[in-house]
C-alpha cells in the first residue's frame, strides 16, 4: 500500500481556495451593522476549516487505496475527479513506486459564485 503525501503545490492550492473562501465571506459581512456579524464571521472562519478537513480527508481516503477507480492519465500524471457536496474536486496525483509514496501533484477546486 502506498503512502500518501500532498505536494506543496497541492497544500498551497488548497490553502489559498480556503483562504479565499473565507476573505470572500469575512469581506461580504464586514461593517454590515448586523447585531450579531462578528458570530456570522465566526461560522464562515469555522466553515472554512471544516471546507479545508473535509476536502483533506476525502483525498486521502481516496487515493490511500493500492488502485484509484476512475482515474484518467495526464500527461505523466493521473488525475480523479469527485465531488464534495456540491463541490468539484479535481486531483493530479502521481505514483513513486521505488520509494511507496503516492504524491498529491495539484488540487483543483470549482469555486461557487456568492449570489446575492
Amino acid at each position: 500500500m502506498l503512502s500518501v503525501k500532498f505536494s506543496e503545490k497541492a497544500i498551497a492550492e488548497l490553502q489559498l481556495f480556503v483562504r479565499n473562501y473565507e476573505a470572500s465571506f469575512l469581506k461580504l459581512y464586514e461593517d454590515t451593522g448586523l447585531q450579531n456579524e462578528h458570530l456570522i464571521k465566526n461560522l464562515y472562519i469555522k466553515s472554512a476549516e471544516e471546507i479545508d478537513t473535509t476536502i483533506r480527508s476525502i483525498v486521502l481516503e481516496k487515493l490511500s487505496k493500492n488502485q484509484v477507480l476512475g482515474r484518467k492519465k495526464y500527461g505523466g500524471m493521473l488525475e480523479i475527479d469527485f465531488y464534495v457536496g456540491s463541490r468539484l474536486i479535481i486531483v493530479l496525483f502521481s505514483d513513486d513506486k521505488e520509494s511507496g509514496i503516492r504524491w498529491i501533484e495539484s488540487i483543483f477546486i470549482d469555486r461557487k459564485p456568492i449570489i446575492f
